[in-house]
């Protein structure tokens, strides 16, 4: 039951009334206040309550307010006792509550499947509405064991009816291009190639995920498809199927493995969307930052610095005063040597090249002969749209693009291709070019790279969205739907400004104060030091070890003495039968087949194995006569 009550809660759900009151008069403190407690828990829980931890002790000191006593005399009541079960059938007979028949099971189903089940309620709100039903139908509460079984049917029962609507949805020709996905090929199975990650980044991956994209898209699932399904319902669906392979979803009748894989494939093609954008951002990322790591190797390869160029320099002269007519070859280099010549040249091409225009010209060796390929796939999978016309101009660029795909040109006019917004002003002397018979044209591929830079950045903070995503979808769903009507209180309620530019200023302060902050603290710090030949040069000194507390070595000790042999495993077996928090473990199936307690030895197993990183196998070969595939279809279905 709930723990924390406000005054308001307690007196509108636990106030005794007139009769109640009646009913306990002539009893002694602790008669008196066990009654009203078991009286008053009923009526709120529709059942008794097993003892006195069952019931939070602000409810305990508002009822013995009420009637007058002490909350201590509570301490001396027997709840399972002859008092406690003449008390409960006093109120029995107070209230009138009767007994959980057929009738009132027949009552119980209807409710669960028209009312309770649909709203989808998870384990603590599924218990407080039950004992509302019971507390206002005024019906006892049946056994564990039998409301168990009403519970499991009755959820099974709206199960079923769910995928029923949605097999009635499916045509014969969906029907077909669902079952093709379990279909066993020379590399698995459809399904199993779509459940797989992305894996490692790279422009394998990338196609691979715009392969499972076409292949989900060419299910044709209609939009509608599980439009009266509540959210977690679905979930549980999905969690269903995601545990099982392709050979344990071929066992299913087909009215329950085709529902199902619908169910499946319908949030899982905005899961690819989101996986696909993601490789590209990384990608993209990846393009820039492996450029500039073999750029600043070049350079500091090239920029060592030739030693004693005034004396060279006077050789050069010397030698050109000497021979003016001469061949440079046959006069400057030997009197300078090959090695300290080319040495001079390096130098001078490091110091006059800027490193900007160095790391564009690997990215766009890096892009151009490799990663090129993804870009008209990228551009047909994917479609790019923005809320603000400010972003305009990238799109543009994309769609231009993608209408130059195929036809082999290596420029674009100026004139046709967005240029403002799209090319960040350091890189406009890299894709304008003057073109042949005057004016300027726009290098293809440079072109390219500016536009996924600049999409990677507004994909990131959501200027750009694509459809049928779900992480990149259009943030005006995030929105409340009244937000327009109620924009003054939303902000308000964030405590942010309407005004961007006192946003802006706010931002600007706070990090100017704490930058000055650390310019005023740092070189005061003995903690902290600036070593510029480390790549990251800021060193921050490791923090000093507190002071043990007092008494933890002789706890040390102590538990030492106790259990000297007592292993890790034995430690969580014996915490899970104080708490027992294996039982928040529920199976993603329909039905558990295996009983609870090799459920639970399993479960400690697992959790043993992958907290200590030991692994399923190598707890397979102990004594406990578990298999690794028991352990494993534990783990896939409870975790």
């Amino acid at each position: 039951m709930q723990r924390v009550w406000t005054a308001e809660g307690l007196g509108a759900n636990w106030s005794l009334l007139p009769e109640d009151l009646a009913l306990l008069t002539g009893r002694i403190d602790a008669g008196k206040l066990g009654l009203a407690v078991q009286l008053a828990f009923w009526r709120r829980q529709g059942r008794f309550p097993d003892a006195e931890a069952d019931v939070a002790p602000a409810v305990i000191d508002y009822l013995a307010a009420q009637v007058g006593v002490s909350a201590d005399a509570l301490e001396g009541y027997a709840w399972a006792g002859r008092s406690g079960r003449r008390h409960r059938a006093t109120i029995i007979d107070h209230l009138a509550i009767a007994p959980f028949d057929a009738a009132a099971e027949a009552r119980l189903r209807h409710w669960l499947t028209g009312d309770l089940l649909p709203r989808e309620p998870g384990p603590p709100a599924l218990e407080e509405e039950l004992g509302l039903w019971f507390a206002r139908n005024r019906v006892a509460w049946p056994g564990t064991y039998r409301l168990g079984r009403i519970l499991r049917s009755a959820q099974a029962a709206h199960d079923d009816a769910a995928l029923q609507r949605v097999a009635d949805r499916l045509d014969g020709g969906l029907r077909e291009r669902l079952a093709a996905l379990l279909g066993e090929d020379r590399d698995g199975t459809a399904y199993a190639r779509l459940a797989a990650d992305p894996g490692r980044v790279g422009l394998d991956s990338l196609l691979a995920e715009i392969a499972k994209l076409d292949r989900l898209r060419a299910l044709a699932l209609p939009a509608d498809l599980l439009r009266d399904l509540h959210p977690d319902q679905a979930k549980r669906f999905r969690r269903r199927v995601a545990v099982e392979s392709a050979w344990e979803l071929r066992r299913h009748p087909e009215r329950i493995r085709l529902p199902l894989l619908a169910v499946w494939c319908v949030p899982r093609e905005a899961e690819v969307v989101d996986g696909l954008i993601e490789l590209m951002i990384q990608i993209t990322h990846r393009i820039t930052v492996k450029a500039e790591r073999r750029v600043v190797d070049a350079l500091v390869a090239e920029a060592r610095e030739v030693r004693g160029k005034a004396g060279i320099l006077l050789r050069v002269v010397e030698a050109a005063s000497a021979h003016p007519d001469g061949v440079v070859h046959e006069v400057i280099v030997p009197a300078i040597g090959a090695g300290t010549f080319e040495a001079l040249v390096r130098e001078a091409r490091a110091l006059g090249t800027p490193q900007s225009r160095r790391v564009h010209g690997a990215v766009r060796a890096s892009y151009g002969s490799y990663y090129r390929r993804m870009m008209p796939k990228l551009l047909a999978a994917l479609d790019f749209r923005s809320n603000n016309g400010t972003h305009r101009p990238l799109l543009d660029a994309l769609e231009a693009i993608r209408r130059a795909e195929g036809e082999g040109r290596q420029f674009f006019r100026s004139d046709e291709i967005a240029i403002d917004g799209v090319i960040r002003p350091k890189w406009r002397d890299i894709v304008l070019e003057d073109a042949p018979g005057g004016g300027q044209r726009i290098n293809r591929i440079n072109y390219e790279i500016c536009v996924l830079q600049t999409l990677r950045e507004r994909l990131r903070c959501k200027e750009i969205w694509v459809p049928g995503a779900g992480r990149f979808r259009n943030p005006d769903r995030d929105l409340p739907a009244d937000f327009a009507d109620r924009r003054d209180a939303c902000y308000a309620r964030l405590g942010l400004p309407r005004d961007a530019r006192a946003f802006t200023d706010a931002l600007r302060t706070e990090m100017s104060e704490a930058l000055a902050a650390l310019d005023r603290g740092m070189p005061r710090n003995p903690g902290v030091r600036l070593d510029p030949r480390r790549r990251h040069p800021i060193v921050v000194s490791p923090l000093e070890a507190q002071p043990e507390p007092m008494g933890l070595g002789a706890l040390k000790a102590e538990v030492g003495r106790r259990w000297s042999t007592t292993g890790l495993l034995d430690v969580f077996k014996e915490a899970d039968l104080r708490v027992g928090f294996t039982d928040a473990f529920a199976t993603a199936a329909s039905r558990a087949a295996t009983e609870r307690d090799a459920v639970r030895r399993r479960l400690l197993l697992c959790l043993y194995g992958l907290g200590t990183n030991a692994g399923l196998k190598r707890l397979a070969v102990g004594p406990h006569g578990f298999s690794y595939k028991e352990l494993l279809h534990t783990r896939r279905r409870y975790m």
